[in-house]
């Protein structure tokens, strides 16, 4: 079991390096996105756009993308809104935006606004996020969030290069897509995101890399892996 896994290190490791070379100019733009870090409403924007993606990436063009429905779900729309009409209204954009799943999402972004009210307001609840000390502790607090599991606490903060994240992966269905080509397997959470910070580290680079390089290029990644293991 050893010898396989160091083999889909090797193979892996090797087909990132490449991908890297390729794409570097691509993940060099991504990480502009850590001035988005310093937006007042970081902490809501990104909810949404995690339970927008949740599932299924599509979601995005319609609840983030589209200005018409975002609008009605900011945290000073809903603030707006007594409680059965902001219900209401979530339920409705969801479903308009397609996201996946749209009632359970609701339900979500509902919880989540409610949370952050009870903490007195989206500026308190994101100044405990910035003060929260190191990787671990923000995402214990993330993961206080409803419908925010160990995937997503980390992949909010990546989506922004935050610092304490660059050695991170979100494992999601296309990184276990990956997995299962490579034939490997895993425990838990904890020992899928290590095997890949082994495996950044092999190919020279930092967890965010390769986390966002099988994101954006799994079918890739899938190919070459295929191509590898046959030769």
């Amino acid at each position: 079991m050893q010898n396989e896994v160091v083999a889909a290190k090797q193979v892996l490791s090797q087909v990132a390096m490449s991908m890297a070379e390729i794409h570097r100019m691509k993940l060099e733009r991504m990480k502009a996105d850590q001035n988005q870090y310093d937006r007042p409403d970081f902490l809501w924007h990104y909810l949404l756009q995690s339970f927008s993606t949740m599932g299924r990436s599509a979601g995005w063009h319609g609840l983030i993308g589209n200005q018409d429905n975002y609008t009605r779900v900011t945290v000073d729309a809903l603030l707006l809104l007594q409680p059965a009409d902001r219900e209401r209204v979530v339920r409705e954009v969801c479903r308009v935006a397609k996201v996946r799943m749209p009632d359970r999402k609701a339900g979500f972004i509902i919880s989540c606004f409610d949370h952050i009210q009870r903490m007195g307001g989206l500026a308190p609840a994101t100044a405990r996020l910035r003060a929260a000390p190191g990787r671990k502790a923000k995402i214990e607090y993330l993961m206080t969030f409803p419908g925010i599991g160990p995937k997503y606490a980390r992949n909010i903060m990546m989506d922004v290069y935050h610092e304490d994240f660059r050695d991170s992966i979100a494992v999601d269905t296309r990184i276990k897509e990956i997995s299962s080509a490579l034939g490997m397997t895993f425990r838990n959470y904890a020992d899928h995101e290590s095997f890949y910070l082994e495996v950044a580290q092999m190919a020279g680079l930092n967890g965010w890399e390769l986390d966002r390089l099988l994101y954006n290029f799994k079918d890739d990644f899938l190919r070459e892996i295929v191509r590898k293991r046959r030769n």
